[in-house]
């Protein structure tokens, strides 16, 4: 068994999706399983965590942590299989692509595959796998942090009740963005979940640009569209909203956003219906 799970295996052109989480992620990755031959396995978070691989407390993380086995039972790999994949990995990257070509077996792809990995929480790792992985591209998503901070509030897949806790998953997040992006600029892509929502079909065809990679035509449709809901409206008090703008508004506004607006409008709203 163990033979079979050579890291040359899995392609090596590999896409990671990082960001904040609530960012959008998971509708890109949704959105890109559909072009052929684009594999994706469940988070896998391989390049969360800064303890060095296979010191001692790297181990836990991959090894007892619920949700990754939850995720690893989606992908088709039982734990021998991974205990395996942990025990012949020298890297995280040789970690990643063994998880890779073992994915690809238990979903039964047989001819050429490209892969790619959406687990927002590797961007701790990022500069790590663009070191590791020489040809790797990444989409970093970012959305206005209001939203992104009333997402976790209201605890949908995360919860952070701490308000400066959940700004700071975006700002960190941002930050080290902003730091991958003037290291490998070319490798790197930012993608605003508003502009996604609005106009799948143009955004996508962005994304398979950027990794090189073609896709059947009208493969993304208009339909897939939706408008952001905005959910900080009803989810944060104004006080809340007024130090996420403190907190994040300088740094939003280098990805477009005016919170500052976004606050005023809200403001506006709210005496015309008093």
């Amino acid at each position: 068994m163990i033979a079979n799970l050579q890291p040359e295996l899995a392609d090596d052109r590999p896409l990671f999706i990082i960001g904040s989480v609530r960012s959008g992620t998971t509708l890109t990755r949704n959105l890109l399983r559909r072009v052929p031959n684009f594999i994706c396995p469940e988070e896998t978070h391989f390049f969360r965590w800064a303890e060095p691989f296979r010191t001692p407390h790297s181990w836990q993380p991959h090894r007892n942590n619920m949700l990754l086995k939850r995720h690893r039972t989606m992908d088709g790999i039982d734990e021998e299989t991974f205990e395996s994949i942990l025990a012949i990995s020298r890297s995280k990257a040789e970690l990643q692509r063994r998880y890779i070509a073992a994915f690809a077996r238990a979903q039964g792809v047989t001819g050429p595959y490209r892969w790619f990995d959406k687990t927002p929480q590797n961007i701790y790792g990022a500069p790590l796998i663009a070191q590791q992985m020489p040809q790797a591209r990444f989409v970093f998503m970012v959305r206005n942090p209001l939203n992104v901070v009333a997402s976790m509030k209201l605890g949908r897949q995360v919860k952070i009740s701490d308000l400066y806790g959940a700004c700071n998953y975006w700002l960190e997040a941002a930050a080290i963005y902003e730091t991958l992006n003037m290291a490998y600029r070319e490798r790197v892509m930012c993608l605003r979940y508003e502009d996604l929502v609005a106009d799948v079909p143009k955004l996508m065809a962005k994304i398979m640009s950027h990794i090189d990679l073609s896709a059947p035509s009208a493969l993304f449709h208009d339909n897939d569209a939706h408008a952001e809901k905005n959910l900080w409206l009803s989810a944060l008090t104004p006080a809340e909203a007024a130090e996420v703008r403190a907190q994040c508004g300088a740094v939003a506004a280098t990805f477009g956003y005016d919170l500052n607006a976004d606050l005023a409008a809200a403001g506006q709203a709210a005496q015309g219906t008093g």
